[in-house]
């Protein structure tokens, strides 16, 4: 569920302990690129880099994580943000008496996409690998349960600083939605119109949509198709940009993102049928190969343009 302008709902749950960085990312991330071993000119070809931080000193072990190609292909860097973390787990469905929380869900498609981007040649960063938020907590951001606005605020404004120090060629938030009301489905995706590369915001945007969609209906469940929209249409909280995608504005976007953005919301977590077709591993999966294929496509046409 993407966070707007203006206060945010009470979240459950206190600062959660940071767990393993699962297979992706094979515990702590090394702060420093592994130097090249063995003999030169050997059969056996040298081991990958270990995932490296981007800035050790301004992030937390797991937070913003650059990981380097698996495979062969074009050079390119693609920063995949899985929303919310910690203390802020988002919105959440239940199937089957388990409770499945958006924090989970995107972590793991963000982690399923970029095993499938980096296989092919594309450098990924992650603003956050673990359970937990990928930016530090000031003393005081948890209060009752829940994050502060301005904890949240900080933190979203980090993850634009990771992407930019990482100096990303694209930018992927996911997110999923929610709603009161069960029977809304569907999948939407959100881009920033009011940036020099609007043109390239609204691409990216219209590829994930076409790609998300497109793997879902082979998986066998067809959501709605809510379309792409600009990231002030919606309603709650009076609208207003997305801190992730918007435009520079002073005491609230003061260092806004420097490439082509956009927020997916694939499902709804409040809708059982969304719900069933993303609550197990082939479900993230499949999603997560979905956000990899509409972010190669659109810098494929990028280049081509």
């Amino acid at each position: 569920m993407r966070t707007r302008r203006g206060p945010r709902r009470a979240l459950e749950a206190a600062v959660v302990a940071l767990l393993a960085a699962a297979s992706l990312v094979l515990g702590v991330a090394s702060q420093e690129e592994r130097a090249p071993s063995g003999p030169r000119g050997g059969a056996a070809a040298a081991p990958a880099p270990d995932p490296v931080a981007v800035d050790p000193a301004a992030f937390p072990p797991g937070g913003c994580l650059r990981l380097p190609p698996s495979g062969p292909g074009p050079a390119a860097t693609v920063a995949l943000d899985a929303g919310h973390g910690g203390p802020d787990p988002g919105s959440e469905g239940t199937v089957d008496g388990t409770v499945h929380r958006e924090k989970e869900l995107t972590l793991a498609v963000a982690r399923a996409a970029a095993e499938r981007l980096r296989a092919r040649g594309t450098t990924v960063v992650l603003t956050r690998s673990t359970d937990a938020l990928g930016t530090p907590l000031a003393r005081g951001a948890v209060q009752d349960g829940a994050l502060t606005t301005d904890a949240s605020q900080r933190d979203l404004l980090g993850r634009v600083r990771c992407a930019n120090l990482a100096r990303a060629d694209a930018l992927v938030s996911v997110h999923f939605n929610s709603f009161a009301d069960a029977e809304v489905g569907g999948t939407e995706t959100l881009y920033e119109p009011e940036r020099s590369f609007a043109a390239q915001n609204r691409a990216l945007a219209q590829s994930l949509q076409t790609a998300i969609r497109t793997r879902l209906t082979a998986a066998g469940h067809a959501p709605l198709d809510r379309g792409i929209a600009d990231d002030s249409s919606g309603a709650e909280a009076g609208g207003g940009h997305l801190v992730l995608l918007g435009p520079r504005i002073p005491s609230y976007i003061d260092e806004p993102s420097a490439m082509p953005g956009a927020l997916v919301e694939p499902l709804f977590l409040t809708n059982p049928g969304d719900l069933a077709a993303v609550a197990d591993p082939a479900g993230t999966d499949a999603l997560g190969e979905a956000v990899a294929t509409g972010v190669t496509e659109f810098l494929d046409g990028a280049k081509r343009r």
